[in-house]
């Protein structure tokens, strides 16, 4: 890996609970290259994941966000994060590269903040799906899919629940994503249902459109092994109560 010195710089940020005005580390625009594009949106990047920099920490009140809800909270939820927080919070200094178990604190906290604070379902929702990436990229199977399985419940609550666009996707985008998170965690029914849903669905962006017609066609693959898988089930226990 080449140096990153290069890549970072430090930003200057206000902390919307507590006034605090501290710096933290980002990632340089020119920085980011991409090496591949998941199904359900994870980016792989080349050298350095900007992933690992998009949640900030006030280290004196211990709010933590991603940056691009991070100036959005409500006076509301301030004060639940001042009540909550707070009194619990004890600073860490961060170290200056982030890998992979210090970006999953980092979030774990965003996510504590977030559900303490009462956001939004589809805020949630995409904290747990960052999550899920990070674990990907770990090769750790079981911890990704059970953030996989809170984001999708959160995406479904905010589908029947917010205004759209949701986390910048417009109502198709979600459920694709729905459809997409249903088939990863194994539930091939209720994937098909929504990606019926979607392809059914007139005028919605041909990126989708194209993205979702791939992911059924994948998905009639596993309806039809775990058919078959549950016949020779069946045949084997008929064959052995004989």
């Amino acid at each position: 890996m080449s140096s990153l010195d290069d890549k970072l710089y430090e930003k200057t940020v206000e902390c919307p609970v507590c006034g605090n005005v501290f710096k933290v580390t980002a990632v340089k625009r020119k920085a980011y290259v991409v090496e591949s594009r998941d199904t359900d949106f994870c980016v792989k990047y080349k050298d350095i994941n900007p992933l690992f920099y998009d949640v900030w920490i006030c280290q004196l009140c211990g709010y933590a966000a991603q940056k691009s809800t991070f100036s959005k909270i409500t006076y509301k939820r301030s004060q639940l994060i001042k009540k909550h927080i707070t009194p619990r919070w004890v600073a860490k200094k961060e170290p200056a590269v982030i890998e992979y178990e210090a970006a999953i604190n980092k979030y774990k906290l965003a996510l504590i903040n977030a559900q303490i604070s009462k956001a939004k379902d589809s805020e949630i929702a995409g904290i747990c799906l960052k999550i899920a990436w990070l674990y990907r990229f770990m090769g750790k199977k079981e911890n990704e899919l059970h953030f996989l399985n809170h984001a999708l419940n959160k995406y479904v609550d905010a589908f029947s629940k917010e205004k759209f666009p949701v986390e910048n996707m417009d109502e198709a985008t979600v459920m694709y994503l729905i459809a997409e998170l249903y088939r990863r965690v194994g539930n091939f029914e209720e994937s098909a249902r929504w990606f019926n849903k979607v392809i059914s669905q007139r005028g919605i962006p041909e990126r989708i459109l194209n993205l979702a017609r791939e992911q059924w066609s994948l998905l009639r693959e596993d309806l039809k092994n775990e058919k078959s898988k549950s016949q020779k089930n069946n045949d084997e226990v008929s064959e052995a109560l004989k």
